[in-house]
Formats: C-alpha cells, structure tokens, sequence
C-alpha cells in the first residue's frame, strides 16, 4: 500500500515551480511592450534590470535609456504597437532564458501615401530574478520577414525599390523606413537570413543560463553581446 505524505514529491515541487516562473516571466514580457505600446514609459524603464542590455533595428543601449528613446520616438510622431505570444522560459536558479513570437505594427504617411508595415520577428530576452521579481537583462529581437501595403488599395506602395538594394531581408522593408526617418540601421542584427549569427547568439545564451551565478549586476553585463554599434 502507498504511504502518503505530506508534502508533494520533489518533482511535482519543482514542476509547479517552474510554472510559477514561467508565467511571472511571460506577464513580465507582456506588461512590458503593452508599456511601451501605452507610453508608460517608468514601466517600460521598470522592467528592466539596472546595466541591461537592449538591441533594436533603431536603438543600441540599456532598458532605462531605451525608454527615454522610445518615448522620444513617440513625440515626434511614431507609434507602432507590438503584439506579442511567448513561447518559452529556461529556468535556472535566478537566471532565465524567454522567447517569444511578435510582431511590430506600424502605420505612417511615406511621400504622401498612408501605409501599414507589419515586421515579424522573434523577441528573446536573458532574465534575472530579483528582489523585485523577475527583471529582463536583455532585449533582441530576431528578424524574419516584413510586408508593407497602402492602407488605400488604389495607391500605389512609394518605395523606389532600388533605395532597397543591399538592404537584409528579414528587415528589409523596417531597415528603409527607419532610414527616411534619420536612423541608421545595422546589417548586422540578428534574422532568420543569417543563421550563422542565430546560431551563435543561442549557444552564447545557454552557455549564460549554464554557468555558476554570479552577483546581480556582473550577471547582467554579461547579458550584453558584441556587435556593431548602431
């Protein structure tokens, strides 16, 4: 006859654990572009640990600095929102790993024509639990494909598709559209038409989420990875 007990094995234990984690860290995730598509611009500054790290096609720099951009980007006149499904969170002791499906969604007037533009991409994110609770240590997106079509069927998309030579096809369409606005966009982000740079960049990730833990701060400068400045 089985004996009970008073307690759950260890393995139910560290299972409802895990799932604890990993749904602290998925509304993290959520409540942080839901922020930044809000302008809660403290939130968006909050979800991030003090020396994160941050890459976008437009942004190189720390969460906190990230806000401050973000939010300058969105007085002078641009606003996506950013729709986004987390997939998975690799837990280990106060260190994580998540990544999730998105999109990045954008309306503007380019030459005079009302055009949507849809970037899809993956995000992923190192994550370190604090005091606070879960906190992102780093933020990446990995780029797959973006579409654009005039909000106006009768117009014609205004791309002079030669403005587009030698531009990356995961992010072909974003990298020009942030070009007209003045930003200088990398060749060198991680997309799905480079997987040699995906490749590495998830070892590099699993090889943090392996080693020993270390204090808050030096673990969140390791989050950081070399590349090219934007």
């Amino acid at each position: 006859m089985a004996q009970t007990t008073s307690s759950p094995p260890t393995s139910v234990a560290n299972a409802a654990e895990m799932l604890v984690d990993q749904e602290a860290i998925f509304r993290l995730i959520r409540a942080e572009r839901f922020a930044r598509d809000s302008g809660d611009w403290d939130a968006v500054a909050g979800a991030y640990v003090e020396d994160s790290y941050v890459r976008t096609t437009w942004f190189e720099g720390t969460g906190e600095d990230f806000a401050k951009e973000s939010r300058a980007m969105a007085e002078n006149g641009r606003h996506s929102k950013h729709p986004i499904w987390p997939i998975y969170a690799k837990v280990n002791g106060a260190k994580a790993l998540a990544e999730s499906y998105s999109q990045i969604q954008n309306r503007s007037v380019i030459d005079g024509v009302s055009v949507d533009m849809v970037q899809y991409c993956r995000f992923f994110s190192r994550l370190l639990r604090t005091t606070s609770g879960w906190r992102l240590a780093s933020f990446e997106a990995i780029y797959q494909w973006d579409t654009i079509s005039p909000t106006n069927p009768a117009d014609v998309v205004p791309i002079d598709w030669s403005e587009t030579n030698g531009l990356r096809e995961s992010y072909r369409i974003w990298a020009w559209a942030m070009q007209k606005r003045g930003y200088v966009v990398s060749l060198d982000l991680l997309g799905d038409d480079r997987p040699d740079l995906v490749r590495d960049f998830y070892r590099e990730a699993d090889e943090w989420l392996a080693a020993p833990e270390q204090s808050t701060t030096s673990t969140a400068r390791s989050a950081r990875r070399s590349g090219p400045p934007l």
